[in-house]
């Protein structure tokens, strides 16, 4: 026997063969079933969120339904070519409507949707009808004080009223002010006439331990006495407030089914470009959004990336974005297909299409390719 020759590994025994267990083809069956139909809950489940899409766009600058969008009388207007577009965002979901699983995944998918969490929009309790009859504030406010910023930009001049317009239940104002109560002044303060009327009061009942308040109703002054209590976490008396314009000019808007105030800079842009001789534009097609106040400070707005994307496939060539938007812009715009420019006030937005309409774009504020907001013009 030869010393290195390989030694035998021992192989283990084959276990005992038993009888064969067969499978249940009827359990198979509805375990396959039962998966199948968890799956079509969980796609067919509501969700609370909030999906947001590009919605319809119009022309500021055209027709509604047959009739001008905007039309301005009482003074002098001019003819206007091109198209300065209004864009706005349509949501499917929020208060009063179901979205499913599989809407809110396959809108995580495309990249022109974003889905949000609705309480992020909306209190729990907050009903489909209260949305509605707030969008339609939002956008009748956003209308007069679209003419406030145009008028401020073409140095006419206007007053404002600043009325009483609602009482919240149980407030220290209930039973002292009225609905419609023109407040006049505060603790010394003049608020008639003033654009910044608003502002004045709420930074007053702020800091105060009682506010002295001159309203006129129906044509008399009241001195009244009201103490501020603490209501929703922040100090107030108690009423809601809103703006009575009166304007040298009369400005009618023909828009229905669109709520919201974030095509307040586009209808001031319109209104401005109608009162001033030439074609604003020069005839090409601008888009842009931002909510607008009286003294044409432009604010940011929500679903700018669902705007940008509706602009471009309207053939807008140029995006005015509120500054603070810049960001979700560029992350969003077709750059190959649209310039994206920034703005701060209402002047900035007719400047800049003043001069994108002569064909001069080196100087034009625009956001930076990277989407970070600066204050910076050119790239």
């Amino acid at each position: 026997m030869t010393e290195n020759a390989p030694r035998a590994l021992p192989v283990p025994a084959e276990p005992p063969r038993g009888p064969r267990r067969r499978r249940n083809p009827r359990l198979s069956t509805t375990s396959g079933v039962l998966t199948y139909v968890l799956i079509a809950l969980a796609v067919l489940l509501p969700v609370p969120y909030m999906l947001q899409l590009p919605g319809p766009v119009f022309n500021t600058l055209g027709d509604y339904q047959g009739d001008p969008m905007i039309s301005v009388s009482g003074a002098k207007t001019y003819p206007t070519d091109g198209r300065i577009d209004m864009l706005t965002v349509a949501v499917s979901g929020g208060p009063g409507r179901d979205v499913f699983a599989s809407q809110a995944l396959g809108a995580l998918l495309n990249g022109q949707e974003t889905v949000i969490p609705t309480e992020a929009y909306y209190p729990l309790d907050t009903s489909r009808e209260e949305v509605a009859q707030t969008n339609a504030v939002e956008m009748s406010s956003s209308q007069d004080v679209a003419i406030a910023a145009a008028m401020g930009e073409l140095g006419k001049k206007y007053s404002v009223h600043l009325l009483v317009d609602d009482i919240v239940a149980d407030s220290p104002a209930q039973g002292k002010l009225r609905k419609g109560d023109r407040l006049m002044s505060v603790n010394g303060k003049k608020l008639d006439t003033d654009p910044d009327a608003a502002a004045i009061m709420s930074r007053t009942v702020q800091g105060a331990k009682s506010v002295d308040l001159i309203v006129d109703r129906d044509g008399k002054t009241e001195d009244i006495t009201v103490e501020p209590a603490d209501i929703e976490g922040r100090k107030a008396i108690g009423i809601n407030m809103k703006q009575d314009f009166d304007f040298p000019v009369d400005v009618k808007f023909n828009v229905e089914g669109v709520g919201g105030p974030s095509a307040g800079t586009m209808f001031a842009l319109a209104i401005v470009d109608e009162l001033t001789p030439g074609a604003m534009t020069g005839g090409k097609h601008v888009a842009g959004t931002g909510e607008i106040d009286p003294s044409g400070t432009v604010s940011p707005i929500g679903g700018a990336r669902q705007k940008v994307a509706a602009a471009t496939e309207k053939g807008a060539t140029l995006f005015l974005s509120p500054a603070d938007n810049c960001a979700e812009v560029m992350a969003a715009a077709d750059q190959s297909k649209i310039t994206v420019a920034r703005i701060d006030t209402l002047d900035d937005a007719k400047t800049t299409v003043e001069q994108y309409a002569s064909g001069d774009t080196s100087d034009l504020p625009k956001c930076p390719a990277g989407g970070a907001d600066t204050n910076e013009k050119g790239q």
